[in-house]
């Protein structure tokens, strides 16, 4: 997409901010949000081309309470899992060969992002847990030994769990001494079924991994005074029991974003692993971003900085 050769840049921002509002709120833009909008779509037109820009924004006004208030959720639940799908699928056009998506923990859920976008392809052991990324690097450092531990698996009472939320099904005791909490919300393994499960993932994990293609392990975590050096020696782990793996780790830092748009940076590269710090427009709800916009700008990123990295 470019500018009609008739219009500035910021005349054709201001025209689209205006049609956007018009044909998907149905209603004229406030002259106020106007040019706050047009400020931030052109300084991210500095940085991303004009067809990101203008499906990021159409993203905003789909997913928003007054869209979603005033059409219903079905509207938006359609228009969104088509825009994830056009969002994320290009950062990965430019691989010579296909990139394997790999959740790794861990709150909001990564596998919810990636199954949200079309990325995921089979349950993991990280996929539905509350897991700090410390226990992720334990786990991966100890070939699945510590996880796996039958006796640390504490069932959660249903009495015990949070009213009205899925999940909080089992607690994994060792790694939550050790960690924080690490909770398992998808199946129980404290249960025979549960168990297999979990064993069933962490065995398909470690073929995985060993693997020659390329994979990027997708992690969300909480930024806290260790994430760089956690960061740091899951990527020596991943260098020394993987091949072609590439790990994105994206850790939320407090506070909102300054514009109508989350904010990423690049906080760390070590070989093709790569440590993202991110702003959001809400917090978590029931494992994934109270706001989809979160998901799908955060994935596209961790996407875009490790395409052409993993198994290179």
């Amino acid at each position: 997409m470019a500018a009609p050769e008739n219009l500035t840049l910021r005349q054709f921002l201001e025209t689209f901010v205006r049609a956007s509002h018009r044909g998907v709120l149905r209603r004229p833009v406030d002259q106020e949000w106007l040019q706050r909008f047009a400020d931030e779509l052109q300084r991210r037109a500095n940085l991303q081309s004009l067809d990101d820009v203008a499906g990021d924004f159409v993203r905003v006004l789909v997913d928003s309470p007054e869209f979603q208030q005033r059409f219903g959720p079905g509207s938006s639940a359609v228009a969104g899992a088509q825009t994830a799908s056009d969002l994320v699928l290009p950062a990965m056009a430019g691989r010579p060969a296909p990139l394997q998506c790999i959740p790794a923990g861990c709150r909001p859920s990564a596998a919810f992002s990636l199954r949200h976008a079309g990325l995921r392809r089979w349950a993991g052991p990280f996929d539905w847990m509350t897991i700090p990324a410390a226990a992720v690097r334990d786990s991966l450092a100890d070939d699945f030994i510590t996880l796996l531990h039958a006796p640390s698996m504490e069932p959660i009472p249903p009495d015990r769990r949070p009213p009205g939320s899925p999940g909080f099904l089992c607690r994994h005791t060792r790694l939550s001494e050790r960690h924080g909490e690490t909770l398992f919300h998808g199946h129980d393994p404290s249960t025979p079924l549960g168990y297999a499960a979990l064993e069933r993932a962490a065995m398909r994990l470690r073929e995985t991994l060993r693997a020659l293609h390329g994979k990027m392990l997708y992690q969300i975590t909480p930024e806290d005074e260790d994430t760089e050096a956690v960061f740091a020696e899951t990527a020596e782990t991943l260098d020394r029991l993987s091949r072609g793996v590439a790990l994105a780790t994206v850790a939320l830092v407090p506070g909102r974003p300054e514009g109508p748009f989350p904010e990423m940076e690049l906080a760390r590269s070590i070989g093709p692993h790569r440590l993202l710090r991110a702003r959001t427009l809400g917090g978590a709800v029931a494992g994934a971003f109270a706001d989809p916009l979160d998901g799908v700008v955060l994935l596209r990123g961790a996407l875009s900085v490790v395409t052409g990295t993993a198994g290179a």
